[in-house]
């Protein structure tokens, strides 16, 4: 299934997903078009040579999308946390690792922790990412 295939929203529950699974390993590019579009001012365009922070939440979705069959319908992002390694030059895909950290229900609420872990061309870790998603579906619910 190519990127433009995948759809937009998934309906995956909290009870199909198991702590350590790994959802699966997509390759992305990462162009200088999209890091110019995210150093600058809104709307600006540009290029840029090394990709800026912003550019791995756009990869998270991404990424997420593939791996999921789609971003979570009705989830909720409740927190990143961000490990950045080697700089990611752009101009090249890079290899993004999706698995299942963590779930757990605080307060009535289920929550899914997500972790991406990005390798660039090279092979050398760029970027581990934990994404804390408040899924919308909790234990035993469809």
């Amino acid at each position: 299934m190519t990127p433009e295939e995948t759809p937009a929203l998934s309906n995956v529950t909290y009870d199909e997903l198991d702590v350590g699974q790994v959802l699966g390993t997509v390759d992305e590019p990462v162009g200088a078009e999209l890091a110019g579009s995210l150093i600058g001012a809104i709307g600006a365009s540009g290029e840029a040579a090394i990709a800026p922070p912003a550019v791995f939440p756009v990869l998270f979705l991404k990424a997420l999308r593939r791996t999921l069959g789609g971003i979570p319908s009705g989830g909720v992002l409740a927190k990143y946390e961000l490990r950045f390694g080697a700089p990611l030059e752009t101009g090249n895909e890079v290899r993004i690792e999706v698995s299942i950290a963590d779930k757990y229900v605080r307060r009535e609420r289920p929550y899914v922790v997500v972790q991406f872990a990005i390798d660039d061309a090279a092979g050398e870790r760029a970027l581990t990412g934990l994404k804390t998603i408040m899924w919308p579906t909790g234990p035993g619910q469809e």
